[in-house]
């Protein structure tokens, strides 16, 4: 298994420990879950937002007694892609890529790792979905701002003003509902997100809500009213900010940009590292310092160092001061990515041309996750009486 990449988020993980330390002891179980697309390889970007703060989860489970871990689980939410044309042969390429990146990062360690899986593998995750249909209002969804930004992008629009419902599918309308039916499965307590899915947890928290007063069961006592199946899950915001794109520093680091040199992929040789960095758009300003708002490109390179180097922003900018500061940031910029890629990207190759292990990884993830999951739904039915 590869080294893990080092840490992004110092600030990500105290969170989650300050989750922990803050149940008197003994202390409750947690069940983490979160997802990602099947979009293939990620970029720097993906990583330093979500995937670091997976892996330092996985790193502080490790550490507690190994009869009383808390759970993980961590998707490649295959079922999501769909609500946008797809090609298969790409799609089956993209989804074997990812779940190898998954298992190159370390996040199935076998003490104390989590569960990794195909959503797509689990037909519970479609099945709580419908259940959870049926208890959401439509406009709530219409008044979600995911499905018009991502209709503006499909059809390369100006501006969302262009966008109009007669355009929706309902896959694209209704799965901010299947994100919540991939939370609610599996009883999670924290959900690690980042600030651009918040307004989808809240409503997975309140389709909770309204499903346990819709269907509350029995008491255990056999008298009166039970609570209903799901607990409510905590939002656990990534506190990284968001990774600019390398050629445009006012945008975010995205797969769908043109340009080649906007983004940094995981599996980004030395030379491929070097270049793009070398070739980032700052600005004409002598030496370096600590300002995003009127140095956004320098901000950037600042922000992706201090996630691979672990050193604070401020004492980078200080640090690259004077008439070379920019260059020679640009340099041990890159030189810390790759020094913190370098192992994954060999156990990326590794896992990925094993075809057998890796078929062998899907299928004991799906097992594992299905086993959870059908759990859930055992209440589920029970309570709405389709047991």
């Amino acid at each position: 298994m590869a080294t893990p990449v080092a840490s992004t988020s110092k600030l990500a993980v105290n969170t989650f420990k300050r989750a922990a330390s803050s149940v008197a002891t003994p202390r409750k179980h947690r069940v983490v879950f979160s997802g990602i697309q099947p979009t293939g390889v990620p970029h720097i970007g993906n990583h330093l937002g979500a995937l670091s703060q997976w892996q330092k989860i996985v790193s502080e489970v490790k550490q507690q007694p190994p009869d009383s871990r808390d759970s993980l689980f961590f998707s490649v939410v295959g079922l999501h892609a769909l609500t946008v044309p797809q090609d298969p042969k790409r799609l089956r390429q993209e989804r074997r890529d990812m779940f190898a990146v998954l298992l190159a990062l370390g996040l199935d360690d076998p003490t104390g790792g989590a569960v990794v899986f195909h959503q797509d593998q689990v037909p519970e995750h479609a099945e709580l979905a419908w259940y959870l249909n049926c208890v959401t209002p439509v406009n709530r969804l219409m008044r979600m701002t995911s499905w018009k930004s991502k209709l503006a992008t499909i059809r390369n629009a100006n501006s969302e003003d262009e966008i109009d419902d007669s355009m929706l599918q309902l896959g694209l309308l209704a799965y901010p509902v299947l994100q919540a039916a991939d939370v609610l499965l599996y009883n999670t307590t924290h959900v690690p997100v980042g600030h651009d899915q918040s307004q989808h947890l809240e409503l997975a928290r309140d389709l909770a809500q309204s499903f346990n007063r819709a269907y509350p069961g029995v008491h255990k006592s056999e008298k009166g009213k039970g609570k209903g199946v799901f607990r409510i899950p905590e939002v656990v915001l990534t506190t990284h900010p968001r990774i600019p794109s390398l050629r445009n520093p006012l945008a975010k680091m995205s797969k769908s940009d043109p340009a080649v040199a906007s983004k940094i992929y995981l599996t980004d040789t030395r030379a491929e590292i070097q270049s793009k960095i070398k070739s980032a758009v700052t600005d004409s300003i002598e030496g370096v310092t600590w300002d995003p708002e009127n140095r956004p490109g320098v901000a950037g390179l600042l922000q992706i160092h201090a996630g691979y180097s672990g050193v604070a922003v401020e004492e980078l900018a200080l640090k690259f001061q004077g008439q070379r500061g920019i260059r020679d940031l640009k340099d041990s910029c890159a030189e810390a990515v790759d020094a913190s890629l370098s192992g994954f990207r060999v156990e990326f190759e590794r896992v990925r041309k094993e075809q057998g292990y890796l078929k062998e990884r899907e299928r004991e993830g799906a097992r594992r996750a299905r086993e959870a999951a059908q759990v859930v739904m055992g209440k589920v039915k029970e309570v709405v009486g389709t047991d």
